[in-house]
């Protein structure tokens, strides 16, 4: 008998207690009882063949398997939700919904003020930004649920086009009176020792760094990784280490005080904007994209001139 397939409640069930962490508040958020999700989640399971959580005081702990299912359930309700977003605007004759998928840090750092102007110049469309994990935006991307994206370095995606965002060197980063702030630059070798926050290896950004050290010799001490790259910098904000970091991240944390340097030898982060290819433009993706990257050398301009002694 061939194996039944996942029904769509269970994939409801399995997303409330991603997002809530029990059983008992999954019900809640889905108007149903402890038990039936309970019920449910042991049903998925069965389906899917293999743990999905881990029982540990109460709480049920996703597995790694668990997270990467979570992903690819997460862009099944991002489509399930803006169909119904669609038909409302349909039925009252709204202006479209423009979907951005959205790395964390542009979305607090650069489109607040890309938005902003590009309202200001009349636009009418809804804006609907998902803020995404690299892997999350291009997924969104190719399956052509959002119309526009950030891409970190130069993905090459099946149906997915691209084009130049910004490019910002990285910065040494660390709280006031740290032992390197003397310097006007710091570097790989300066790093010696020093307590340090890396960034994602999942998206390659720590790599980048790990290659400028490779020949200076010196082998700094990790205390944590941040697979966001602005809460490392919130980490260096709170004197945890040192990090190398691009403007996006950096300016988020300007009123903190922060001792801003340049890095040698020098690393530089790429970012680029994707859409769905042979997907016609009815939203203005060209006006929308320059408001974005005016924002971006706004940005990267501002946290240039406030680094160094």
């Amino acid at each position: 008998m061939a194996r039944k397939s996942l029904e769509f409640r269970h994939l409801e069930a399995f997303r409330a207690i991603m997002r809530s962490g029990t059983a008992t508040g999954a019900g809640a958020m889905l108007g149903v009882s402890q038990p039936a999700v309970s019920r449910l989640l042991s049903q998925t399971e069965d389906l899917v063949g293999f743990p999905l959580f881990e029982r540990l005081r109460g709480r049920l702990v996703p597995t790694a398997t668990a997270q990467t299912l979570y992903e690819e359930t997460e862009r099944i309700f991002t489509g399930i939700e803006e169909i119904a977003a669609l038909t409302q605007r349909l039925r009252v004759q709204s202006p479209r919904r423009v979907v951005i998928a959205s790395l964390p840090t542009l979305t607090l750092s650069i489109l607040p003020g890309a938005v902003m102007a590009w309202r200001e110049a009349g636009r009418r469309e809804t804006l609907s930004i998902h803020s995404r994990t690299a892997g999350g935006v291009l997924g969104l991307v190719a399956s052509r649920q959002a119309d526009l994206g950030f891409a970190v370095g130069s993905p090459a995606i099946p149906g997915v086009r691209s084009t130049p965002l910004a490019r910002t060197r990285a910065w040494c980063v660390m709280a006031p009176g740290h032992a390197l702030a003397t310097r006007s630059v710091v570097r790989a070798a300066d790093l010696d020792g020093q307590s340090f926050v890396a960034l994602s290896r999942e998206e390659g950004r720590q790599e980048l760094i790990d290659e400028a050290m490779r020949g200076s010799g010196a082998q700094f001490v990790e205390n944590v990784e941040c697979r966001m790259t602005a809460a490392a910098v919130g980490m260096v904000a709170a004197g945890v280490g040192v990090t190398i970091a691009d403007a996006f991240s950096i300016s988020l944390y300007l009123d903190r005080g922060l001792v801003i340097r340049p890095f040698e030898p020098a690393v530089v982060f790429e970012y680029r904007l994707i859409w769905p290819e042979e997907v016609r433009d009815t939203f203005g993706r060209a006006a929308l994209a320059h408001a974005i990257r005016n924002e971006a050398r706004r940005v990267v301009q501002l946290v240039a001139e406030l680094a160094g002694p």
